[in-house]
């Protein structure tokens, strides 16, 4: 049975359920509508002010680097890397950089990529995309941190934590899969090519080769980047609407005495967050938890995963796959953290500073539920601005630790391979 057709078949039970939650979401708006109102105002406020600004510069560079050949020769360098630890072809790792730094679905919408330029499978997508999912560093340190925790020093530890148990997770997952469901590797348009050209040699070639397949102008190129990077926007904040009703609602009246942080943070990332970093917690187990909310991700940030790989004309049979590595990239990352953070907080005096300064939850609350909506929209986003140059330095520094792992990794190969 081929993957087509698994979905085809899977179809009528996925149209029933979503028909009948839609449904029932539809009643519970007409039941409720001021809740429903107040709910999706909150998830437009916080889309509009932290993932609008912050995601469309890097959805724009991910996409520009691919057309200009960028991402080919950064696959050369990160061949060994991706091969070894990965399993995964080398033009792989600019998904994982670009969705560690983009924050998702970046890494998904630059896997998508990656196989319409036909550089990797069809089927190493879905692998690609899961190891390349992680929030954006921008929401975990100034939104989580110094928003909701009032204590950038947390975003940051939070932030490490994340990107090492993405990995870790990511490379025991691709070890979990049977070989034949990776897909084989793609086969470069001109291999004899490659083989007696130097390093920088096969960089320039693959470069050049990608430009001429593009073949688009930069103005054209400038604006298809544009509209498809406001588009996957666009998708993105109707997902966090969605799920901030329904996340209201289902608080409201399916399961009412549970934690006001549950629903949140199994089914939306900034709305969890913003719930659980309200809860009167213990400040190792609050940290830890953080850590495994941003590990799983949120179930609308799945979908959104989905949707870019279904739009992308990807099979989406491997959903199953990119949930357990979330399920997983959250235990470890729980664990770590629960691990780590009082060594971290013992040797931080501005964070043990000021949890001993509160010995409530350990935490000082920025944000209230009110003050949330009430937030200047002008100061918010030159602070995600403001951070830019930031996090672009970090995805230098990234990219260069990755091609010294990479160049480490091929130098082993080839002393201990003899």
């Amino acid at each position: 049975m081929t993957m087509q057709s698994e979905v085809t078949g899977s179809g009528p039970l996925r149209t029933v359920l979503m028909s009948t939650g839609a449904l029932l979401l539809v009643i519970a708006v007409v039941v409720s509508p001021k809740d429903a109102f107040d709910a999706s105002i909150q998830g437009l406020d916080i889309w509009w002010k932290i993932i609008f600004p912050a995601m469309l510069p890097f959805l724009m560079l991910s996409q520009m680097l691919t057309a200009f050949g960028f991402t080919h020769a950064l696959g050369v360098l990160l061949g060994p890397l991706m091969q070894r630890w990965f399993r995964l072809p080398g033009k792989a790792g600019l998904a994982i950089v670009v969705g560690m730094c983009g924050g998702f679905p970046a890494g998904a919408d630059t896997a998508s990529r990656l196989v319409q330029d036909q550089q990797i499978t069809a089927k190493q997508a879905g692998i690609v995309a899961s190891a390349s999912h992680f929030a954006n560093p921008l929401m975990i340190i100034l939104v989580i941190g110094a928003a909701f925790l009032h204590q950038p020093a947390a975003g940051y530890f939070l932030l490490i934590v994340h990107w090492v148990s993405g990995w870790i997770a990511a490379m025991i997952g691709v070890r979990l899969l049977p070989k034949e469901s990776k897909g084989e590797e793609f086969p470069t348009a001109n291999p004899s090519s490659y083989k007696r050209r130097s390093l920088g040699s096969q960089m320039i070639l693959a470069a050049r080769e990608a430009q001429e397949r593009d073949g688009r102008g930069f103005g054209k190129l400038l604006g298809d980047t544009v509209s498809q990077a406001v588009q996957t926007l666009m998708m993105t904040g109707g997902y966090m609407i969605v799920f901030a009703v329904f996340v209201r609602l289902l608080t409201l009246y399916i399961t009412p005495g549970t934690s006001v942080a549950f629903w949140p943070s199994l089914l939306e990332l900034h709305l969890g967050t913003y719930h659980l970093s309200q809860s009167p917690l213990t400040p190792v187990l609050l940290v830890s938890l953080l850590a495994a909310v941003l590990g799983w991700g949120g179930l609308c940030s799945h979908l959104q995963v989905s949707a870019v790989l279904k739009a992308a004309g990807l099979a989406t049979t491997s959903m199953l796959y990119f949930a357990g590595i979330r399920l997983l990239h959250a235990l470890v990352a729980f664990f770590i953290s629960l691990l780590l953070w009082l060594p971290f907080s013992r040797y931080s005096s501005e964070v043990w500073a000021t949890f001993q300064n509160n010995p409530g939850n350990g935490l000082t609350p920025f944000l209230t539920k009110q003050s949330l909506v009430g937030m200047n929209t002008s100061d918010i986003i030159d602070a995600v601005w403001n951070g830019f140059p930031v996090a672009y330095i970090g995805l230098a520094l990234l990219l260069t630790v990755m091609i010294c792992l990479s160049g480490l990794t091929f130098w082993f190969n080839r002393r201990f391979s003899r």
